[in-house]
C-alpha cells in the first residue's frame, strides 16, 4: 500500500470514528432541533464522491456497521443501505458528477432523506405511526444532519487529497 493511500485511509477512518463518537455519544444526549443528527451517511457519501466507488462502498460498509451499532437497532439495515449509497455516490463521481461541493451537497441531501426514510419505514408499515409525524421528524433530522455537510466535505476532501495526488501521478 502506498504511503498516500495509507495516509488517506487512516485520515478517513479517524473522521469516521469521530463521527461515530459524536453520533452515538454526544448527539444521542444533545439533540439539535429536537432530533439526533446522522453523520455517518455523510461520511459514506463523501468517501464515495471524493474517492471512488470502491472507497464509497468500503467506507459505506464501515459507516453502516457503526451506524447500526450507534442506533442499536440490531439489524443490518444501515450496513446494507450505506454500502450501496457509498458505492453509488462513488459511481456517480467516477462517471457522471463533478467531484465538487455542489455535487456533494446534492448527494448528501439525498442520502440524508433516504436514511430518514429507512428509519421511519418500520414505524410506518408495521407500527402504523402517523405519517405527518414521521415526515416531520425525518425532515428535522435531515436538517440537523445537514449542518455538518460543509465541515465533513472539507475534512474528507483533505483526507483524500494525498490519495488523489498519488493516483494522478501514477496515471502520467
Amino acid at each position: 500500500m502506498r504511503a498516500e493511500t495509507l495516509r488517506s485511509t487512516l485520515g478517513l477512518i479517524l473522521i469516521m470514528l469521530l463521527c461515530y463518537f459524536l453520533q452515538s455519544a454526544v448527539f444521542s444526549r444533545l439533540h439539535i432541533f429536537g432530533v439526533a443528527p446522522l453523520l455517518l451517511p455523510l461520511v459514506a457519501a463523501a468517501a464515495g464522491l471524493l474517492g471512488s466507488s470502491g472507497w464509497g462502498g468500503a467506507f459505506g460498509l464501515l459507516c453502516g456497521i457503526l451506524c447500526d451499532a450507534a442506533l442499536g437497532g440490531g439489524g443490518l439495515l444501515f450496513t446494507v443501505a450505506l454500502t450501496v449509497m457509498g458505492f453509488l455516490c462513488g459511481f456517480l463521481g467516477d462517471f457522471i458528477l463533478a467531484r465538487g461541493f455542489p455535487s456533494y451537497l446534492m448527494l448528501s441531501a439525498g442520502v440524508l432523506l433516504l436514511s430518514a426514510f429507512i428509519q421511519m419505514f418500520r414505524l410506518l408499515v408495521f407500527d402504523r405511526a402517523p405519517v405527518w409525524l414521521l415526515i416531520r421528524t425525518g425532515l428535522m433530522q435531515s436538517l440537523a444532519s445537514a449542518l455538518f455537510i460543509l465541515p465533513l466535505y472539507f475534512c474528507v476532501r483533505r483526507a483524500l487529497r494525498a490519495w488523489r495526488r498519488g493516483r494522478e501521478r501514477s496515471a502520467h
